[in-house]
């Protein structure tokens, strides 16, 4: 591993420690957590996604192809696995979420533009647009699955709402911008580029924010966990890896393909367990055991690499 990503890996993971101490400190809280997460998900990184495709050489339309067949594959083969996984050790529909969905958004991107350079972006946003079409019908149907033929109230508007998201509607504007090749003023470009330069830091510092929160002792009591975080942060992305180098070869798409698979618990799980009757408490509990483990396995993989 180069000197310079060691170097991204340490500002990584040093400016989760800097939330952490920020929140025990008192100078952030869940307020704060709340509407900085907000203004992430709906600003910064929508400019990010938009300054990759901006900034981006110019792409064949068989690469970006090739791009789009990867994240659906993986949104396939993941899943796949894990209904076995989940079969095998009688887990519930919240496990089973946990393995399929990782923290694309606020660890995903600041990690691949940090290590890999900012171009490689629009990557981790094709990941992204087929990781939310499928979290909000598969993932949501997995949770209803033990609720019988029962529609909670608000789930269309729920799911529209998230796919007409600012993050999806970015990467479609990155696909337009860098398949049609559309030229975007200057100014637009440096304003992208200015907003996408808060996500890193920020997101990395909401992170850290949101450990401080957390339970961790009675989280890494439930043994049931550290069973998902081996899938999930070791198992998965050494498969994913394999399997697209035997495909494709050596390049970055395996690459990126297997950090974004071996990256924590996403967020949304919490969110999607609370609204269709999962169990939310261990989705939680899940999210923060990745997360502390991924201090340890990310930095490894990203060497290994």
């Amino acid at each position: 591993m180069s000197v310079d990503v060691m170097n991204s890996i340490i500002m990584l993971f040093g400016l989760i420690a800097v939330g952490y101490i920020s929140n025990t400190a008192g100078v952030l809280d869940e307020t704060a957590n709340s509407r900085f997460s907000t203004f992430l998900l709906k600003v910064s990184l929508p400019a990010t996604i938009l300054d990759s495709a901006i900034s981006q050489e110019a792409v064949e339309q068989a690469a970006v192809i090739r791009l789009i067949f990867t994240a659906v594959g993986v949104f396939i083969l993941v899943p796949f696995f894990s209904k076995i996984i989940v079969s095998r050790f009688h887990l519930d529909a919240a496990c089973e979420l946990m393995l399929n969905y990782s923290n694309l958004g606020f660890m995903g991107f600041p990690i691949i533009a940090s290590v890999y350079g900012e171009e490689y972006v629009f990557y981790a946003a094709v990941f992204l647009m087929v990781f939310n079409v499928h979290l909000f019908t598969v993932g949501v149907m997995t949770l209803q699955g033990g609720l019988g033929d029962e529609k909670r109230e608000g789930e269309k508007p729920h799911f529209w709402k998230t796919l007409c998201s600012p993050g999806i509607a970015a990467a479609l504007l990155a696909f337009v911008i860098v398949i049609v090749k559309v030229p975007i003023p200057d100014f637009a470009g440096k304003i992208a580029a200015s907003l996408g330069a808060v996500t890193t830091p920020l997101a990395m510092v909401v992170i850290g924010s949101q450990l401080a929160q957390v339970e961790i002792l009675q989280s890494l009591k439930n043994p049931k966990l550290y069973l998902i975080a081996l899938f999930k942060l070791i198992i998965y992305p050494s498969a994913v890896y394999l399997i697209l180098l035997m495909i494709m070869g050596n390049g970055m798409i395996p690459k990126i393909a297997a950090v974004l698979t071996g990256l924590p618990v996403a967020g949304n799980v919490t969110m999607l367990c609370q609204e269709y009757g999962g169990d939310v408490a261990l989705a939680a509990q899940g999210t923060c055991v990745t997360a502390l483990l991924s201090l340890l396995t990310v930095p490894v993989m990203l060497s290994i690499l």
